[in-house]
């Protein structure tokens, strides 16, 4: 909407400042609360899942990662999905605006039971008691049960962690999961 008349010098002079892009991850923040018996199944996941942001260099040294602005939902019992904005950085231009996010909500159903802790990785001419010698165990399994979920369980300690931890104490590692 502009048009040039004339000029008042001979000589024009363009100044360009020197600008630099990458790529960086797009990280969601989220809070999210769910109804009884509803868990998320999977990580809320956003796309793009990374965006290029440009300005000086000195300016995107410091920019490792982009946020979205807050996702917020509480009781959710169903999958959602949806558009959100980007956390703005000063003098950091992106090339979206907004990414779309999703995530995936399940049923779930409960069940504690007791496990053996068993020893694994012990060397022949060593000896690991553990101790307790059991551990209560509380999962979450989808809903409604396809199979039994605690047919092949087992709650073990490996010999390695137990001998690099400093106070005695390791985790436990639960094997034999099945998908759901």
């Amino acid at each position: 909407g502009v048009s040039v008349e004339y000029f008042l010098s001979d000589t024009l002079f363009f100044r360009f400042p020197y600008e630099n892009f990458k790529k960086v991850p797009v990280v969601p923040i989220s809070l999210v609360a769910f109804k009884d018996q509803y868990m998320a199944d999977g990580e809320l996941s956003v796309e793009p899942d990374s965006i290029l942001v440009y300005g000086k260099p000195y300016q995107l040294e410091t920019v490792t990662e982009v946020f979205t602005r807050p996702i917020s939902y509480n009781d959710l019992s169903e999958d959602v999905r949806g558009v959100i904005g980007l956390e703005k950085i000063k003098d950091v231009r992106f090339s979206v605006d907004e990414v779309r996010y999703s995530l995936n909500v399940k049923r779930f159903v409960e069940i504690d039971i007791n496990l053996p802790v068993r020893v694994r990785n012990v060397p022949h001419d060593k000896i690991l008691r553990v101790y307790p010698s059991d551990a209560r165990v509380r999962i979450r399994c989808n809903f409604p049960l396809t199979e039994d979920p605690v047919r092949g369980l087992k709650l073990e300690a490996d010999y390695k962690d137990y001998v690099n931890s400093l106070s005695g104490k390791c985790r436990l590692k639960l094997s034999g999961v099945s998908r759901g």
